[in-house]
């Protein structure tokens, strides 16, 4: 074999590896919200939003984040992070929402943290606990905007249709499960259907082999 194609062979083995490392490496972390009851109608949950800072030679100094108020959270509160200190906004619903004690027509559409740093190569969970989800399931979206020591400023603001890839910086995202209640109904309503198709099935094997001893003992002849 020639020195060239030995020099050839070599560049590939080495290039081979790097290639596999650099697929291999994880996919940059993004702002995430995660609960820990997320089912449509739950009461006092906890929701966290964990933020890693991104950058190598800055600190995230500052957190915002936006509440839906089409679907709003009813009863927010924030609980105190060491370090941190947290600024609260509300703002007034376009339908209040109907409660038992009465209608909510403002509800915490806005939470800013300050005054910390996330240092570089860590992550930060900041918790809010909400006394009511909504009813309905869905996905609830809550737009982010984390601010860097250096100035620097990365809007988690975008969305995507279901099915569309992830985009560059997208905004945290919680989806409602059904409550349990509904989901034992529906389990109970799956087997009730397949309780049902059961018999109907044994009624009609029944009712084909009725027939069929009608039909032998008709043609079968008399012996005398």
């Amino acid at each position: 074999m020639s020195p060239s194609n030995l020099r050839r062979i070599a560049s590939l083995a080495i290039a081979v590896p790097t290639f596999t490392l650099t697929a291999a490496l994880p996919a940059a972390a993004h702002v995430s919200v995660h609960a820990d009851n997320a089912m449509a109608g739950a009461t006092d949950s906890v929701l966290t939003f964990r933020v890693p800072n991104e950058m190598d030679h800055a600190r995230t100094v500052r957190l915002r984040v936006f509440l839906p108020t089409a679907t709003p959270l009813l009863g927010v509160l924030v609980e105190p992070t060491p370090g941190w200190s947290f600024r609260v906004r509300s703002s007034k619903l376009a339908k209040p929402v109907e409660t038992d004690d009465g209608p909510i027509a403002a509800a915490v559409s806005e939470v800013t943290w300050s005054g910390g740093q996330i240092p570089v190569g860590g992550f930060q969970d900041f918790h809010l606990t909400v006394g009511e989800l909504p009813d309905e399931t869905g996905t609830l979206t809550f737009k982010a905007i984390q601010t860097y020591s250096n100035g620097r400023v990365v809007r988690w603001i975008e969305t995507a249709p279901p099915g569309s890839p992830e985009p560059e910086r997208p905004a945290p995202t919680l989806q409602l499960t059904e409550p349990v209640s509904a989901q034992l109904a529906a389990s109970n309503d799956d087997t009730s259907n397949g309780t049902d198709r059961g018999l109907a099935i044994a009624a009609l094997a029944v009712a084909v082999i009725a027939l069929w001893v009608a039909v032998f003992r008709g043609v079968r002849p008399r012996q005398r």
